[in-house]
């Protein structure tokens, strides 16, 4: 075989090689939003100053953490007016006062329930999220695979005919260049293996992650009740620090953040916790992980509620 038909063989395998089909990929946001903005009553809003709305009649009825959830729900009040029914209903029984406690109650249970959906439905917008930065990252995956295949395939090819070139072609210094080319060439379809990322624009203009990381003391995506109970650090089992600020430090423990400071933890920071952009789809499962784990926190909250109906329900 002539050596230009060699070299022009090696020069087409490196061409192919070097394409690099763009990935064009653009994911609706949106579709896990929230349909209609919700807007809730601002009666029903935890009170900051809980130490005074604690009276010695609710901590001596509930214990004190249950009296913690019955803030985040903004049942505080309402407690306290039962209370005062029960009261009454012991000092004169009769079918109304009986109407009156067991019309309080309903009150207290229909803004319970309406608690413990606000919480589900924040648990399901974070899993829908994660669930669509799953499915991109795994288009985007494979899109990478595939490629990295097609180089495996070509470098092989490269590394086969370098060889037959050098066997076939009589000419020393010909052979050596051919030897020496064809294994350059070779070895960077290898290195180019390792550089493989596909990405997709990726936005999220409505963004949970983005109130955790800030560690914002009011939050305007998060319903109150469930902005309270995550990071108010006594709904946390150490007490010390809230649900919210414990996350953020897993974020960065297990090395989806591991570098905030730097300037590739910063350009991170700044695609996950904005409005979004192009993504790789090692960045979209760190950002499916990290709402995962935010999901998790919320849906733990329902042991509080739980915990909060129980001992209502002794009475």
């Amino acid at each position: 075989m002539p050596f230009r038909y060699l070299l022009g063989l090696l020069l087409l395998l490196a061409g192919c090689a070097g394409t690099r089909p763009a990935t064009r990929l653009q994911v609706a946001a949106g579709y896990c939003d929230p349909p209609l903005p919700f807007r809730y009553d601002a009666a029903f809003a935890p009170k900051s100053d809980l130490e005074a709305a604690l009276t010695p009649a609710l901590l001596a009825r509930y214990p004190r953490r249950n009296l913690l959830t019955a803030n985040a729900a903004g049942i505080l009040p309402l407690l306290q007016a039962l209370l005062a029914l029960e009261a009454a209903a012991r000092q004169h029984p009769g079918p109304a006062a009986e109407v009156a406690v067991l019309h309080q109650r309903q009150r207290i249970a229909a803004q319970l329930a309406l608690v413990s959906t606000t919480v589900a439905s924040v648990a399901a917008e974070l899993d829908c999220e994660g669930e669509r930065a799953d499915q991109v990252a795994g288009y985007l995956a494979g899109q990478d695979d595939r490629r990295t295949q097609r180089l495996n395939v070509l470098s092989i090819g490269m590394g086969a005919a370098s060889g037959i070139g050098t066997t076939v072609i009589e000419n020393k210094p010909a052979q050596y260049a051919f030897g020496i080319g064809g294994g350059l060439l070779a070895a960077g379809l290898g290195l180019l293996t390792l550089h493989v990322s596909h990405t997709a624009e990726f936005t999220h203009p409505r963004n949970l992650l983005a109130d955790v990381w800030a560690e914002k003391p009011t939050s305007d995506l998060f319903p109150p009740s469930v902005w309270y109970m995550l990071t108010e650090p006594a709904f946390s089992n150490s007490g010390q620090t809230a649900l919210a600020h414990n996350t953020r430090q897993r974020w960065q423990h297990y090395g989806q953040l591991a570098h905030p400071a730097s300037r590739q933890g910063k350009e991170l920071a700044a695609l996950l916790f904005g409005a979004g952009g192009r993504y790789s789809a090692a960045q979209l499962t760190v950002r499916a992980n990290m709402l995962n784990e935010l999901q998790a926190a919320v849906r733990l909250l329902n042991q509080e509620l739980q915990g909060l109906q129980l001992a209502l329900n002794k009475e």
